[in-house]
């Protein structure tokens, strides 16, 4: 017996605003788990789905990208040390009103605000902007109002490391080297003082 989603507990006006301004025939609706995932890594992934790069059919002007429904946006993970160093700005209007908020302090308070920032400034600025940020559902918890649609959980490509450069190989080589002989040096030490103990116990 299929158990039942959890009910959604969220702002469901929110949620579900704008919806009715989106075509939703023949589109898919792919879920993105954001659960340990890299920001700039899972951001660049929802904006090729949102414009439609992955599909055949894809042109610059014209809107045939998929609904794009994010989940746990509150445990996504940042590399170095972005998490205290990443500032967003804004201004008011007003003179001397440029106000700013740190990444940490912008997940405790809306952490949906973090990943939306994220793939809206890869996105190309022109008129198919606003129907692609309709398309974008992020919710900071697993729980979501579309289990009546036909969902599809979206695989995240592996992660291609790029090739070490040579002089970095060169280093780090040394460097292995250097430590092999540290710890061949040691070793022998340790057996030249061994031997000593028992020659001097011998005596």
């Amino acid at each position: 017996m299929a158990t039942a989603p959890p009910a959604f507990t969220g702002n469901l006006k929110k949620a579900l605003a704008g919806l009715r301004r989106i075509n939703l025939d023949g589109l898919r609706w792919r879920v993105f788990d954001a659960k340990g995932q890299v920001l700039g890594r899972l951001a660049s992934q929802i904006a090729v789905v949102l414009q439609g790069k992955d599909k055949p059919t894809y042109a610059p002007h014209v809107e045939n990208g998929d609904m794009c429904v994010v989940l746990n946006a509150k445990d996504i993970s940042v590399t170095g040390r972005k998490m205290t160093d990443k500032i967003y700005y804004w201004h008011t209007g007003y003179i001397g009103h440029l106000k700013e908020r740190r990444l940490k302090d912008q997940m405790e308070k809306d952490p949906t605000e973090v990943i939306r920032k994220a793939v809206m400034r890869m996105l190309p600025r022109n008129r198919l902007r606003d129907d692609r940020d309709r398309k974008l559902r992020i919710f900071s918890g697993n729980e979501h109002p579309f289990h009546d649609r036909p969902l599809e959980p979206f695989v995240m490509p592996p992660r291609q490391v790029r090739e070490m450069r040579p002089r970095a190989r060169r280093a780090l080589i040394r460097a292995q080297k250097k430590e092999q002989d540290r710890a061949a040096a040691a070793s022998t030490k340790d057996e030249e003082n061994a031997k000593n103990a028992k020659s001097e116990i011998t005596a």
